[in-house]
């Protein structure tokens, strides 16, 4: 770099920043597209709540019902006792509803927010991972899994039961029972 004469200070250039553009909001890298679904308002007089899927681009798997299969899905049981969990702190009141959408499907979702009061705060304390005392699960080669859960809640022990779907390479809440 080239100095000023006299100053020692080497001179300062002045370059164009190249323009870069963000990728427009409705565009992934895949191809695939979002797509706003609406809902149905969670109690009369509320807003709808409308959760984001992602709809499968151009170069997605068209089998018949889009499931993958169980061999390339991450491990099951690691991501259902962290979804029971994320049930858990949700029914309490510690997490917004919103961070579910993207583990469950849009019935389980609108059933979950006809259910739950916004903004509400269950009392006593907060669930922590030695609430989910147990999780079982049960595997078949079509990527669906079967999980029955026990948690302490409330002062009791009680018992959730859901089913898992692999989609797009994860795995998807699609039914959901005990909350």
């Amino acid at each position: 770099v080239p100095a000023l004469p006299g100053a020692g200070l080497p001179v300062l250039r002045l370059l164009p920043a190249p323009l870069s553009e963000p990728p427009y909001d409705d565009e992934l890298p895949d191809g695939a597209r979002l797509r706003l679904v609406p809902a149905r308002p969670a109690q009369p007089g509320a807003a709808p709540v409308v959760p984001l899927h992602v709809v499968p681009g151009p170069g997605a798997p068209a089998d018949g019902d889009g499931r993958t299969p169980l061999a390339e899905l991450p491990e099951v049981r690691p991501f259902a006792r962290a979804l029971v969990q994320r049930l858990l702190e949700v029914m309490a009141g510690l997490r917004p509803l919103a961070q579910l959408q993207r583990d469950t499907s849009l019935e389980v979702y609108d059933d979950l927010a006809g259910r739950l009061t916004p903004g509400r705060r269950t009392t006593g304390p907060r669930p922590s991972p030695r609430d989910v005392r147990s999780v079982h699960v049960q595997t078949r080669a079509d990527g669906v899994a079967e999980v029955c859960a026990t948690v302490h809640r409330g002062g009791r022990i009680t018992a959730l039961a859901f089913r898992l779907e692999g989609r797009s390479g994860a795995w998807r809440c699609t039914q959901l029972a005990g909350v």
